[in-house]
């Protein structure tokens, strides 16, 4: 019921956004703001999906609606095993590169509503056609643009699905949870992850869907301790301090959104925004790229691949000069993930920031949805706008430099951890890796910090 609820928000935000449209890019900052579906989609929705990972590992999937359709439509569809490539990763890394440089920051799909919209009925498609091609939950676990980044923050949830008593599942004798017979039934269907809930032992894969429950209770009735699977709490950050290596797709798509939390936190405040702009516009400039199309791609490789690259290998490079001895491939996979906690950390002060500062436009969000007629007054200032509540600005702050430290702090301890296990060296090679959590974190607070103290 909650996946048909936000299919139909869904189908409604789709329909406001195709109301409002525009090539003009100063009235486009404005119209983001004032249509009820752009200011949904990309100031509330987006990020409550980041914090909820975050906390409560991947909650969304839950009442996504793409589960719902995608399943519906395996149903009746090809049932084709996905293929080695497709279950790679990869497709899901290439997805949001795709969304990322083409959609937002060459297309702007999240400053024109109308140009959200296709982009939104694009996922809703594909969802449909990867569910009538191939088997169960396929674009969940291998296509969905989000998959990488909600697994990988949900490393830090402190809470899990698991088993409560994993006796029980060894004394199974249908394995409803997992038989290929319960794939397809609506209610009560093996896992379409191909998960295993009772080895279920971090929040990388699993959906949250429920549906492995419903079949342990409604298959195997009448044995004590049934239900088996559950929602249990787990220690603060278990996942992470796993150690997991990323995968190859995996280490892409983290190296990316590296890059893209600095350009997210960083354009925040015109001093750095500035700066963080400099390289990609005098690169665009000397090449006199002047269509849309070559300065947004030129301007996304840089940010989210060059300078996120320089960031990774500059310990990684100190690190060999000093003696160390790791190759380059298991740098990336193993020691990436000290960067996933300050990236969790800064992507949820963006959210704080973004949420917060679009109060003001609630005014005149559901007398005006689709938002023309608002961003034209504020324009032409016909239409004020009410103040940020004066607690905004210090509480975001305050929580935005607890983030970055808590980041910061288990990033440390994470190093600490690898350079134990996966490093045997003295103190004189592995003192580099903490270059890591030392300028990729350190550089965030001392933005906020020079921001609040000089704005």
């Amino acid at each position: 019921m909650l996946q048909v609820i936000t299919l139909v928000v869904f189908v409604l935000l789709i329909v406001d956004g195709f109301a409002a449209d525009t090539d003009d890019m100063a009235f486009a900052r404005i119209l983001r703001n004032t249509n009820l579906a752009n200011l949904i989609v990309w100031s509330y929705w987006w990020p409550v999906i980041i914090i909820s990972a975050i906390f409560f590992g991947r909650i969304w999937c839950m009442v996504c609606p793409m589960e719902l359709l995608t399943s519906l439509a395996a149903r009746i569809g090809l049932k084709h095993k996905p293929h080695r490539f497709v279950r790679s990763g990869w497709i899901i890394t290439l997805f949001y590169i795709l969304i990322l440089f083409v959609g937002i920051h060459t297309l702007s799909i999240h400053r024109v509503p109308f140009r959200m919209s296709i982009y939104l009925l694009i996922l809703l498609t594909s969802t449909i056609i990867v569910g009538l091609i191939f088997s169960r939950n396929t674009f969940c676990a291998y296509i969905c643009p989000v998959g990488h980044l909600l697994g990988l923050y949900a490393r830090l949830a402190p809470f899990g699905w698991s088993t409560g008593d994993r006796s029980i599942c060894e004394s199974c004798k249908d394995h409803s949870c997992t038989a290929s017979t319960n794939a397809y039934i609506f209610q009560g269907r093996s896992c379409g992850v191909s998960l295993n809930p009772a080895h279920i032992d971090d929040n990388t894969d699993c959906l949250l869907c429920g549906q492995c429950i419903k079949s342990c209770n409604h298959n195997n009735p009448g044995i004590e301790g049934r239900p088996n699977p559950g929602w249990f709490v787990r220690p603060w950050f278990k996942d992470i301090f796993a150690l997991k290596p990323m995968t190859s797709a995996q280490t892409a798509f983290c190296l990316i959104v590296s890059g893209f939390v600095v350009y997210e936190v960083f354009t925040e405040w015109m001093v750095t925004k500035g700066l963080l702009l400099w390289l990609p516009d005098n690169i665009n400039m000397l090449l006199g790229t002047g269509n849309t199309w070559s300065h947004g791609l030129i301007k996304s490789l840089t940010l989210f691949v060059i300078l996120p690259t320089l960031v990774w290998m500059f310990p990684y490079g100190l690190f060999r000069l000093a003696g160390g001895k790791l190759s380059i491939k298991g740098f990336f996979s193993v020691f990436g993930i000290a960067f996933i906690p300050i990236m969790a950390a800064a992507h949820t002060v963006k959210a704080l920031l973004k949420t917060t500062s679009r109060i003001p436009y609630w005014e005149n969000a559901f007398t005006d949805p689709v938002g023309v007629e608002s961003a034209r007054g504020i324009l032409d200032k016909s239409l004020q706008l009410a103040s940020l509540p004066t607690w905004r600005d210090p509480a975001v702050t305050a929580m935005s430099l607890i983030l970055v430290c808590c980041g910061i702090a288990v990033s440390t301890v994470v190093i600490r951890k690898l350079t134990l296990t996966h490093v045997h060296g003295s103190w004189r090679s592995t003192w580099t890796l903490y270059l890591i959590p030392g300028i990729y974190g350190g550089a965030f607070a001392v933005m906020i910090c020079l921001w609040r103290l000089c704005y």
